[in-house]
């Protein structure tokens, strides 16, 4: 007996009575949607796995819903967008939100698993452009969000996702926040004209690779708890664990449009990575430059930002840290007038167990930089 050949028939077999054998299996089914038709018709008539094609055009949803396209099971949005002939997203009544993933009771039902969003440019929203809650698994791939005044693209409460190759602009929050989620890439985008370019809070296991971070007030904003929109959860010391690398951030010296009195208008111009407050970062191999203020600044939330309310989670200093092969030239030319500190290309003030190791920096302030690594 040839038993190689027997077990492949028998793997075959069990294939079989596991899926197109057995009466009714379904089959994830393809849906398209052509211009003048609903999206989320499609969406709602969608079974979970199923792979929506959304065809080049404009579409502006008439459901009055607060999001454009709701999504609460698995499924692939794919926009077939072309050179010249994008998949294009639009509010009508009623549309706080472009695209939003959650579970139909979010907070209550269980996670959504496995969805991708890819080829779409969501644009004008009142809040978020593309924005995940409560999703494991996700995959945001090759879109634009292109002002959408809260949140350009914003997984939060997420876990194990992939937003790689977007481009993401003209928020007055964050093009990119990753808030209160667990293990996820950031590879390869370009954020660019917002408060923050790319944005972490409470979150852990990050990888942030690659970006393209220019022309925002602060490039990279790596925050304490204190800075996000969620309650930090105790024992606290899950958060961390974040990795930027090889990343290109320069010129991050827009005026800053935040509305009067948030979180975000409190940002001075021109720093590059503002790391306040965060514990186990380890930036590695990032070119920085061109930032008016300062290329990297480490600091306490409170010296940062300010204590007078005392914040939730009271461990408000930056502390084991790692700086590695980082070249970090021609920053701190022109701080603007509101800027607390003289320029430089760093900034490292206060912490514990933080290292340097063999980068290239400029002008560093106040002379000190933490012990060798």
């Amino acid at each position: 007996m040839n038993w190689s050949r027997s077990r492949a028939s028998i793997g075959a077999l069990t294939l079989c009575v596991a899926t197109l054998c057995v009466p009714g299996a379904a089959l994830a089914a393809r849906h398209v949607v052509q211009p003048g038709e609903s999206i989320q018709a499609a969406v709602d008539a969608a079974s979970p796995k199923d792979t929506i094609i959304v065809m080049p055009g404009d579409y502006t949803e008439t459901h009055g819903g607060n999001a454009a396209v709701r999504i609460t099971k698995s499924l692939k949005l794919i926009g077939k967008s072309k050179p010249g002939e994008p998949v294009r997203l639009l509010p009508g009544e009623g549309n706080e939100n472009g695209i939003v993933v959650e579970p139909e009771n979010p907070g209550v039902d269980v996670d959504i698993e496995k969805v991708k969003i890819r080829g779409f440019t969501v644009e004008g929203f009142p809040r978020n452009g593309i924005w995940l809650q409560y999703v494991d698994g996700f995959r945001i791939e090759r879109n634009v969000s292109a002002n959408n005044l809260h949140n350009g693209i914003w997984p939060t409460l997420s876990a194990n996702g992939l937003v790689k190759q977007n481009l993401s602009y003209g928020s007055l929050d964050s093009a990119l926040w990753v808030e209160a989620s667990d293990n996820v890439r950031v590879i390869k985008n370009e954020l660019h004209s917002s408060p923050t370019g790319l944005e972490v809070t409470i979150s852990s296991n990050l990888k942030m690779v690659k970006n393209d971070v220019h022309d925002n007030v602060v490039g990279v904003g790596l925050y304490h708890p204190a800075g996000a929109g969620l309650p930090a959860i105790p024992p606290y010391t899950q958060y961390g664990d974040w990795l930027l690398s090889k990343n290109h951030i320069y010129s991050n010296n827009a005026t800053n449009n935040a509305p009067e009195g948030s979180l975000p208008s409190l940002l001075p111009s021109g720093i590059g990575v503002l790391v306040i407050g965060v514990d186990r970062v380890t930036m590695k191999k990032n070119v920085i430059e061109n930032n008016v203020s300062a290329g990297i600044a480490m600091l306490d939330w409170c010296d940062g930002i300010g204590c007078d309310t005392p914040p939730e989670v009271a461990d408000t200093s930056a502390d084991e840290n790692s700086f590695i092969k980082n070249t970090v030239t021609g920053n701190g030319t022109a701080p603007p007038p509101l800027f607390p500190l003289p320029g430089h290309d760093v900034y490292f003030l206060g912490g514990t167990g933080n290292c340097v190791k063999r980068n290239t920096f400029g002008t560093i302030g106040f002379d000190t930089l933490p012990p060798e690594c």
